[in-house]
């Protein structure tokens, strides 16, 4: 007999290898329980520096040395080129360590309130079972961390 918890995190190396989401004993993710391993992971990805620079990182293939960002203190939040190369960063990151978003697109912005900060708006599908889920999340970067952004129906 299979049970839902509402929290629980598949193993990372179990989803990179393409594994079932179960956890140990037969637990499965919910939902919700899912998302939030989704941006628990995301968290973690965007708050993880990796020793390449930004041009070998977008030629990079997914290795566990490799996991995370390049250094983003060469990327300003003034300029529109480097927002997108950041965009394009988050982009490759999540396409080589979150294989459960699919249809992903990143955009990032600089946040008008503050001059330090970026808005990342990420917008994937995700399967869960049978269905297909709509994930939306934001982060905002700042200098050497990076917060989710709770939106009212997340929260």
């Amino acid at each position: 007999m299979n049970r839902t918890v509402a929290a629980s995190i598949a193993p990372f190396f179990d989803r990179l290898c393409g594994a079932d989401f179960a956890v140990l004993n037969g637990v499965y993710l919910d939902a919700r329980g899912f998302q939030k391993s989704l941006l628990l992971d995301l968290s973690r990805l965007l708050n993880t520096r990796c020793h390449l620079t930004i041009d070998e990182y977008m030629t990079s293939s997914g290795h566990v040395m490799n996991y995370g960002l390049p250094s983003l203190s060469t990327l300003t939040s003034n300029s529109k080129k480097d927002l997108q190369r950041l965009a394009q960063l988050i982009q490759h990151a999540i396409k080589l360590y979150e294989p459960r978003l699919k249809q992903l697109r990143v955009n990032a912005v600089s946040d008008p309130e503050d001059f330090r900060s970026v808005q990342v708006e990420i917008q994937a599908a995700v399967i869960f079972g049978e269905q297909t889920l709509r994930f939306a999340p934001s982060f905002h970067l700042f200098p050497g961390q990076v917060e989710l952004v709770l939106q009212p129906e997340t929260a």
